[in-house]
C-alpha cells in the first residue's frame, strides 16, 4: 500500500513538473535580451509619442483592460448557512429540536409540566 502511494506521489510530481515545463516552453520571454529599438518595433510603439489611439483601442479590445480580476468569492449568505447548519452546529440543532419535542410530549400528557425542560 505504501509503495502504491509513493508511486502515485512520484507520478503527480513528475506530471506537475512536466506541465510547468510545457508552460515554460510556450512562454518565450526575451524582452530583457533585445535592444530597445527592437522592443519598440515589436510592440508598434514610439518612445516619445507612445501608441496611437487606434492601436491602443485595438489592444484594449483584444486583450481587455490592464486590471487584475478578483477571485470568485462565496456569497456571504452561503457562508452563514454553512456555519449555521454545518458540523457541530447541526448536532446542537438536532438536540434543540429533540428537547422541544420532548417538552411538547410532556406538556400534552401531564397537566402541569415541570419548568426544568
Amino acid at each position: 500500500m505504501a509503495s502504491k502511494n509513493s508511486d502515485l506521489s512520484r507520478r503527480t510530481k513528475k506530471q506537475k513538473k512536466g506541465d510547468l515545463d510545457d508552460l515554460k516552453q510556450e512562454l518565450d520571454i526575451d524582452f530583457h535580451k533585445i535592444s530597445v529599438e527592437e522592443l519598440y518595433q515589436r510592440f508598434n510603439t514610439h518612445p516619445d509619442t507612445g501608441l496611437t489611439h487606434a492601436k491602443a483601442k485595438e489592444n484594449l479590445e483584444r486583450d481587455g483592460p490592464n486590471a487584475l480580476t478578483p477571485p470568485k468569492t462565496t456569497p456571504e449568505w452561503i457562508k452563514f448557512c454553512k456555519q449555521l447548519f454545518g458540523g457541530f452546529a447541526l448536532l446542537l440543532w438536532i438536540g434543540a429540536i429533540l428537547c422541544f419535542i420532548a417538552y411538547s410530549i410532556q406538556a400534552s400528557t401531564v397537566e402541569e409540566p415541570a419548568d426544568d425542560n
